[in-house]
C-alpha cells in the first residue's frame, strides 16, 4: 500500500514568489541526488496562486500582505504557505528508505543547509495523509 506525505511550505521573509519557487524545485533536484534510488514515486508540487499589489488588501496577513493569495473562500490567513506538495512512497519501505537517507547527518546538514536559502523552517509542516479518495469525471 503507498504512503503519502504532504508538506506546507513557507518561503523566506522578503523573498519572491519566482525566487522561492526557482529554489524550490532546484531543492528536489538536490533531494533527488541525495536519495537515489530511494526518492519518492512522485513528488507534486503545488503553488499557492499570488499576486503582486502596492496596497495591502483588508485582512492581509504579515507575511503576505503585498503578495495576497487568490483566496475563493477563506481568509488571507488561512492561505499564508507558499506552497503544499504531496510525496508518494511506494509502501512504508520505501518511505523508511528515503527518511534513513534524508536524515543521514551529512545529507541533512546539506538539506537544512539548501533550506536556510529559501525556506522559513519555523513555518514548515510535515504529515502523513491517511486515505486519499479521488473522484474523476
Amino acid at each position: 500500500m503507498s504512503v503519502k506525505v504532504l508538506i506546507y511550505a513557507y518561503r523566506k521573509p522578503g523573498m519572491s514568489l519566482e525566487d522561492f519557487k526557482t529554489n524550490y524545485d532546484s531543492h528536489i533536484d538536490l533531494i533527488k541526488r541525495l536519495t537515489g534510488d530511494d526518492f519518492p514515486v512522485a513528488h507534486k508540487r503545488s503553488y499557492v496562486a499570488r499576486t503582486t499589489v502596492e496596497v495591502a488588501p483588508e485582512g492581509a496577513s504579515d507575511r503576505n500582505s503585498l503578495t495576497p493569495a487568490t483566496v475563493l473562500v477563506g481568509q488571507q490567513s488561512d492561505f499564508d504557505f507558499d506552497a503544499f506538495a504531496e510525496l508518494t512512497f511506494a509502501d512504508q519501505a520505501a518511505f523508511q528508505a528515503f527518511g534513513a537517507k534524508v536524515y543521514a547527518p551529512d545529507a541533512a546538514a546539506e538539506i537544512a543547509a539548501d533550506e536556510e536559502k529559501f525556506l522559513d523552517r519555523s513555518k514548515v509542516g510535515i504529515a502523513m495523509l491517511g486515505d486519499v479518495i479521488e473522484t474523476n469525471k
